[in-house]
């Protein structure tokens, strides 16, 4: 077998590993499970404008790309964990398959595959691209419109400049303004530096382009603001300027902030780029002039620009996350594809002439990540974690749905909502238990191993133990007869 095509088997393996294995293990708490339970009550209640956080409770924190996808697979496959990771699996396929057609396009095929394989390869991008979550969408839409740009400059190529502006339109549906943000500052960057500024701008078909861009967009912004007033002043002023800039910002509706010490994002690019960040930094401090001299190549100085984008983006930022990184992945895998396995590059008109050497050490690498991703999956699997999930305690009454509701007080995992098709209800004060058990005949009530030992259950009911877990215990409450 050729070494190219040992590459593509484990490029395959690791794809099918995450595909085969989407529905073996339960939707976590907070992110995968506050999304799928979107996206549970968009199908439900057929509304596929607004987003719902709850009933009555619209979602302004993202816009719906991403749960239309995933409702989309619900409505195709059924409502399971399989469905719900399946369409974000599909986006990080989908930006494999961009990124090697690409490649192959400007460079050849083998390079094709090395960038692929390299991707792939990439720790964060393993895990990410098979959760649910925004990040794996706007990882295509970004590939998309930094592919597209280049081919519409290097080639004039008027169709390439139409789908750059669809992609940017895409990204808004998906994240929103930052999406079109990290983009923007890739092709300033590389543009300043290559000293292509004004060419860079004359490239793009501005005129039809922008009317691509905002049709793409803003019809459902529009629909949206019309439909919950005041989505627009919360999603760009909060969530796009007030949640980098202000440290442990408080006006997030649906969580948290995540307050990380400013520069942390880079620290994330370690991980989420290994192994290949690593053997990187390793090259810097073996082969500095190799790597002075790929600098100075128009493609190399625009993968460069577009793989730090993002942490340009947030290094002064302290509300972040890991997943932050991905848009850049696909420019930092093609571009270490060209730097671990090239002997020559020569630029000539913007299509490098290459010769390629077969790298060894590719295939260690990637035998390496093949059984340690295969390791990861199997403790996620097992539960060798410290992930939790509702589905341990509520196992016994979620299949099929549970006919009555399920009452937690004080604090209502999403899991549980999912898990309990919408039936989890949330006792917001210990004093109202008795009240609300009283307007059930029958119910269900998950109580913390605390809140068993210190509450006094309502005379009125008969409470029996039916499942326990390690955050807590599940009762079935029978209302007794007068």
């Amino acid at each position: 077998m050729r070494f190219s095509h040992c590459l593509l088997v484990i490029t395959a393996l690791l794809l099918l590993i995450r595909l085969f294995t989407l529905g073996m293990y339960p939707l976590y708490d907070t992110t995968e499970a506050r999304y799928a339970e979107i996206a549970r009550l968009m199908v439900q209640s057929q509304d596929w404008i607004t987003p719902w956080f709850d009933i009555n409770v619209p979602f302004w924190g993202k816009p719906p790309a991403h749960t239309w996808i995933t409702a989309l697979s619900f409505e195709i496959f059924g409502i399971n964990e399989w469905s719900a990771r399946f369409a974000h699996w599909l986006m990080g396929a989908a930006t494999v398959a961009l990124l090697f057609a690409f490649t192959k396009r400007i460079l050849g095929h083998t390079l094709a595959i090395y960038s692929s394989f390299i991707l792939v390869t990439c720790l964060g991008f393993f895990v990410a691209t098979s959760m649910v979550m925004t990040d794996p969408a706007l990882l295509f839409a970004s590939t998309l419109a930094m592919t597209s740009f280049w081919l519409c400059y290097t080639e004039k190529n008027r169709l390439a400049g139409l789908v750059f502006f669809f992609a940017c339109g895409l990204g808004m549906l998906i994240k929103g303004p930052v999406a079109v943000v990290i983009i923007g500052i890739a092709l300033v960057v590389w543009a300043i530096w290559q000293n292509q500024l004004f060419n860079a701008i004359k490239s793009l078909p501005w005129v039809l382009g922008l009317t691509v861009f905002i049709v793409t967009f803003a019809p459902w912004y529009l629909l949206a603001e019309q439909k919950t007033p005041g989505f627009i002043n919360y999603f760009i002023i909060g969530e796009h300027i007030q949640r980098f800039l202000e440290p442990g910002w408080q006006g997030d509706l649906y969580g948290s902030a995540h307050l990380e010490t400013k520069g942390t994002i880079w620290l994330f690019w370690l991980g989420v780029a290994f192994p290949w960040s690593f053997t990187l930094i390793f090259k810097l401090l073996t082969a500095p002039k190799q790597l002075k001299a790929l600098c100075k190549i128009d493609l190399n100085r625009y993968l460069i620009a577009w793989a730090i984008a993002p942490m340009l983006l947030f290094t002064l930022a302290s509300n972040i996350l890991s997943a932050y990184v991905l848009p850049g992945l696909p420019a930092f895998a093609l571009l270490m594809a060209i730097v671990f396995s090239h002997e020559k590059l020569l630029a000539v008109s913007n299509r490098p002439v290459l010769q390629t050497k077969a790298d060894k050490p590719f295939l260690t690498i990637g035998l390496v990540c093949l059984a340690l991703y295969s390791l990861i999956i199997t403790a996620v699997i097992k539960g060798w974690h410290s992930k939790y999930s509702e589905i341990e305690l509520l196992e016994v009454i979620a299949k099929p749905c549970p006919s009555v509701p399920v009452f937690y007080i004080e604090k209502r995992p999403f899991s549980a909502r999912f898990y309990s098709c919408g039936k989890a209800q949330l006792i917001e004060q210990v004093a109202e238990l008795s009240d609300i058990l009283n307007t059930q005949k029958q119910s269900y009530l998950v109580l913390t191993h605390t809140q068993k030992k210190i509450l006094t259950l309502p005379s009125t009911h008969t409470c029996l133990t039916i499942n326990t877990s390690q955050k807590g215990v599940l009762l079935t409450c029978t209302q007794k007869s007068r």
